[in-house]
């Protein structure tokens, strides 16, 4: 029998439209109640009368529809509280009579921990997705239920991601995009906020390239691109997002910077200016957005990931590149981003390789010729090959994917790193027992005064 009130008859399942510019609703009506999917049948809303409850709370806990009451449902219409219309559309669907129970068993099962999690359908941004973290980043924000806007030179690679997080239960729209160009970072951004109904909640700079060399023999096209790319790219993200963030009066804005944005990397100069760089720019955002509490800058700190970078970016060397250990799992940059886009920090770091570095740094005043050295050295003794631009003015042809397979191979410590790592500890203890002495010099000096 067919309810008079909403159109809707027991037993059969219905499906919300989905229009540009009004809210999404990705499951199903049921017998009065509202759920995610088929595997995931927890009611996150429910009908009482022709009034429709959805229980869905934004990134502060607050809910995203006041007294949790979206609209009503008349005739198989879900009408908004904005006064929008969506027709409500019989589908017939059972997950497990259409899919093999091997397809089944592989199945990912993130969903039961999206039905109440704050990041979800927020509508997250993610430069240089096709590879690499940006790739992890999008599965780690796919799984917690968030719309995702990808973008990426390889539009080939952004649609196995899309595949990939739709798998997970996630909507996902690629958007090539080079980050090098200002109209199309543009345009990333409106098609950003059209597939967000209007919003950007988060912006993810992640795209990067690198070029491997001595200054003088990099050609000079070479460096000019890494700094568009690196540096200039995220500024031009963070141009194009900034508006819609200041009109909706929240937003976070997410940088994937690195290790070298405190260690200068000799043989990657420009890659090392840029990340400088970017610490500049994201302090400088941080003093002009004081007025809007609700608006974040937060950058990410990566030791070494294991990520197809070595192997793809620039190497004007004459020898091949193999990322120096500890390297770590890019997946830990994504669950950074995640924890940044739930409780945003200014400064996050990952890899405690990282933080050693750093403090070496700061304490050693000729840790970038110890730095220059061992990495002279590790050329030395690695194999001659060809010099290449890599992926610096076009996507690789190599296969895109998450991990670079770094971690995988098994070798052992070579010259440079057994050397490197004993001189860097030794340096280390030396600095910080001269630290100490002057320490208590300077307390015992105090003290002879008093």
């Amino acid at each position: 029998m067919i309810d008079p009130s909403t159109g809707m008859k027991p037993g059969e399942r219905y499906a919300v439209e989905s229009l540009e510019r009004t809210k999404h609703f990705p499951g199903f009506f049921l017998d009065g109640k509202y759920y995610l999917s088929p595997e995931l049948m927890t009611a996150v809303g429910w009908l009482e009368g022709q009034t429709f409850y959805y229980d869905e709370l934004d990134p502060t806990g607050e809910p995203v529809f006041p007294n949790g009451i979206a609209g009503r449902i008349e005739n198989l219409t879900l009408i908004l509280v904005d006064g929008a219309r969506l027709n409500l559309n019989e589908v017939q669907y059972n997950a497990r009579e259409e899919m093999t129970s091997s397809e089944v068993e592989r199945r990912p099962a993130p969903l039961a921990r999206q039905t109440f999690h704050p990041l979800n359908n927020k509508l997250v941004v993610i430069t240089g997705a096709s590879s690499g973290i940006g790739r992890a980043a999008a599965h780690a924000f796919a799984d917690k239920g968030a719309r995702l806007v990808l973008g990426a030179r390889d539009k080939a690679a952004l649609d196995e991601v899309v595949e990939e997080c739709a798998a997970r239960g996630a909507s996902a729209l690629a958007v090539r995009t080079d980050v090098t160009n200002s109209e199309q970072m543009r345009a990333l951004a409106e098609q950003a906020a059209a597939f967000g109904d209007g919003r950007i909640d988060i912006w993810i700079n992640n795209a990067g390239v690198g070029a491997v060399g001595s200054f003088d023999e990099t050609p000079l096209e070479a460096h000019e691109q890494v700094l568009q790319t690196d540096l200039l790219g995220y500024l031009r993200g963070a141009y194009v997002a900034l508006p819609y963030f200041k009109a909706q009066r929240r937003g976070i804005l997410i940088n994937t910077l690195s290790l070298g944005s405190w260690v200068a990397q000799p043989y990657a100069v420009a890659y090392s200016a840029s990340k400088y760089g970017l610490r500049g720019l994201s302090e400088a955002l941080r003093g002009e957005l004081y007025d809007h509490p609700d608006i974040h800058v937060c950058d990410i700190y990566p030791a070494v990931m294991d990520t197809p970078g070595f192997r793809d970016g620039g190497n004007f060397t004459g020898h091949a590149l193999k990322p120096p250990p500890p390297i770590y799992d890019p997946r830990l940059v994504a669950e950074a981003m995640v924890a940044c886009a739930l409780r945003p920090r200014p400064s996050t770091t990952v890899g405690a390789a990282a933080t050693m570095a750093r403090i070496a740094h700061f304490l050693l005043p000729g840790f970038p010729n110890l730095s220059g050295w061992l990495t002279r050295l590790g050329l030395q003794h690695s194999p001659q090959t060809k010099s290449t631009p890599g992926n610096l003015f076009a996507p690789s042809n190599a296969q895109r994917q998450v991990e670079g397979g770094w971690r995988t191979q098994a070798h052992r410590p070579s010259l440079a790193v057994v050397v490197g790592a004993t001189l860097l500890l030794g340096a280390m203890m030396i600095a910080l027992k001269h630290h100490g002495s002057d320490q208590a010099g300077l307390s015992r000096g105090s003290k002879s005064k008093k």
